[in-house]
């Protein structure tokens, strides 16, 4: 018997554990939890370890699938994964979720933290969701990874189509494998799958409709947000102090303040200030929307940072 693997990796909600249950012969082995950070705007519950599944691709060879979690605080499971279970995996299947407002941020994020891993095999990139927003499309994607410096595959899927995630899977093998009959193995998947199931596994890739501040509140070590339209108009705010509220206010203008007398910074992204023992205030800004953050001194930086990227992504 002939054992295949890939490993499937993206952010939140770009469908990797969905894309595993469409195509495992067994009950997928997942390790779910409710969310309690910023994705929860996203979905309920998410993998915290890894996803598991097997394809039984042919009466002599079989595929093992594996899956990330997608945020990076769980990191360290992506080192032990590629180290250990999935060092001789075929590729790397990178989800792109195209309703982010900058998907090419998440690929230049991921690229960057397998690039040790991928430099030996096969990188697709695998883009889902772009049945509820259709741009960027194909050209769009190619061209900028073109200019990236990144000349790789990239396919269009549903990850709740299990024939839609098998041509990302005949992409990797089919070449090494000529055993396998891809159309009878297609029949296969779609008889097995069952409407209702996959609606079921999709549903579990969405969250309520939380507000942003709530979100934001869901993550630990933020104690108050406020979240600021273009002009700096406040939409809402949970910040108890008024003197904070107002200064969060008065970051989110000095920014602009400060690109504007500047210029040689180019685009300022966040404003923080931290101190030992007081609350630590930071706003974060694009050209749409602010968002002002009140933090425990003792979490990390970096933390507010990608909570905050992630909001701002999933606001609009």
């Amino acid at each position: 018997m002939t054992d295949y693997k890939v490993l499937f990796t993206g952010s939140v909600c770009s469908g990797k554990t969905t894309a595993i249950r469409s195509l495992s012969d067994i009950e997928t082995v997942d390790t779910d939890a409710s969310v309690s950070d910023s994705a929860i705007r996203r979905k309920q519950k998410t993998t915290i370890a890894m996803d598991y599944g097997v394809l039984e691709l042919s009466e002599s060879s079989r595929l093992h699938l594996y899956g990330t979690p997608g945020q990076e605080r769980f990191k360290f499971m992506w080192q032990l994964m590629m180290s250990d279970l999935v060092h001789d995996a075929e590729g790397l299947v990178l989800l792109v979720d195209n309703t982010r407002a900058d998907p090419f941020k998440d690929i230049r994020f991921y690229v960057e933290e397998f690039r040790d891993f991928i430099v030996r095999r096969r990188l697709i990139i695998a883009v889902t969701h772009s049945d509820e927003q259709a741009e960027p499309d194909y050209h769009y994607y190619m061209n900028k990874l073109k200019e990236m410096g990144l000349f790789t595959t990239v396919m269009f899927i549903d990850a709740r189509d299990p024939s839609s995630v098998l041509e990302v899977v005949k992409e990797l093998v089919g070449q090494r494998d000529k055993d396998i009959d891809w159309s009878d193995l297609a029949k296969r998947l779609q008889v097995n799958s069952s409407m209702p199931n996959a609606e079921k596994a999709d549903e579990d890739d969405k969250g309520s409709q939380v507000s942003l501040i709530d979100a934001a509140l869901n993550t630990r070590g933020i104690v108050g947000a406020i979240h600021l339209d273009s002009e700096r108009n406040v939409i809402s705010s949970k910040v108890e102090s008024k003197q904070s509220r107002e200064l969060l206010r008065s970051m989110a203008n000095l920014v602009s303040a400060l690109e504007n007398k500047a210029s040689f910074l180019g685009h300022i992204d966040d404003l923080v200030l931290c101190g030992p023992h007081q609350e630590t205030l930071s706003v974060f800004v694009d050209e749409e929307q602010a968002l002002g953050l009140c933090s425990e001194s003792n979490l990390s930086i970096n933390v507010v940072k990608q909570q905050a990227a992630d909001l701002l992504q999933w606001s609009k």
